[in-house]
């Protein structure tokens, strides 16, 4: 109904310091041990794209590039978030993919079922709960998603902690019958310029950039028929992640359809753990 066949349509048609100085420095210090970021979300809808992609993969890569590239140039205009699923059914072939986790492929599973595929590929773009092949259409099929309206609204406040602990307080709040009864509420944690020397498998020589890789999911969480979803986690930064390159990202789906409700990222370069 509504939006979500009106996207359908377009979709089908776009295919040394003296002691006392140092103390209190020290006591500064101890005081102001984490710095917050609160973001809201907008009132156009913001589409998730997924991409579901491998290192063991040779057809990858030039997805993850064009991934890159449409970031690159319509991050600024376009209101999406990209996410790069990594699976781990090509680690079989002879090379594991580091950034590969078994649930990505029954989320990847989840989508096919919806979209009625008969199998799963990589690399695969899903758009709005969308399988989406035509890959050389997103940009346009992301302005259709953005003049949608929201089913939800998210509100964000996260900080970090001196132990690497991300505190995150999750408001989702519904606008509608919709999303009170089908909001499925996910949280991702996704690096960017992470990079691997391949040595084995389908890639094996090349040298592989990847931007958007899930290093973390939970979820999904549901409204249960309420106006308001209240979410508090604490979510474990990996020292060897990057916080400069880091985001957290919320997103609403519809359980049926795959739809995004609303969706919202928060870059973590603005947090400290002192």
């Amino acid at each position: 109904m509504d939006y979500q066949r009106d996207f359908t349509m377009n979709y089908k048609a776009l295919f040394a310091i003296p002691a006392l100085l140092w103390l209190a420095v020290a006591t500064a210090g101890q005081v102001k041990d984490t710095r917050s970021i609160h973001q809201q979300s907008g009132p156009a809808t913001v589409a998730v794209l997924e991409l579901y992609t491998s290192e063991g993969c040779s057809s990858c890569p030039p997805a993850e590039r064009y991934l890159h590239e449409i970031t690159e140039k319509y991050a600024d205009k376009k209101q999406f978030i990209a996410l790069a699923f990594h699976v781990d059914y090509w680690d079989y072939i002879g090379w594991e993919d580091p950034y590969a986790d078994p649930a990505y492929g029954d989320r990847q599973r989840e989508a096919a079922m919806r979209n009625r595929l008969r199998t799963l590929y990589t690399p695969q773009f899903v758009l709005h709960g969308k399988d989406f092949p035509a890959f050389r259409n997103i940009p346009k099929a992301i302005d259709i998603v953005n003049d949608i309206k929201p089913r939800a609204d998210i509100d964000i406040n996260a900080s970090l902690n001196k132990t690497n602990l991300l505190d995150a307080r999750i408001s989702i709040s519904a606008r509608g019958e919709r999303a009170k009864s089908h909001a499925n509420v996910f949280i991702a944690i996704a690096e960017n310029r992470l990079s691997s020397q391949i040595t084995d498998g389908e890639n094996e020589g090349l040298h592989l950039q990847h931007d958007h890789v899930v290093r973390k999911f939970i979820g999904p969480f549901t409204l249960k028929g309420k106006d308001r979803l209240d979410l508090r986690k604490e979510i474990a930064i990996d020292k060897q992640w990057k916080l400069a390159d880091l985001s957290l990202v919320v997103f609403a789906q519809d359980s049926v359809d795959g739809s995004t409700h609303q969706a919202i990222r928060v870059p973590l370069s603005g947090l400290n753990s002192n």
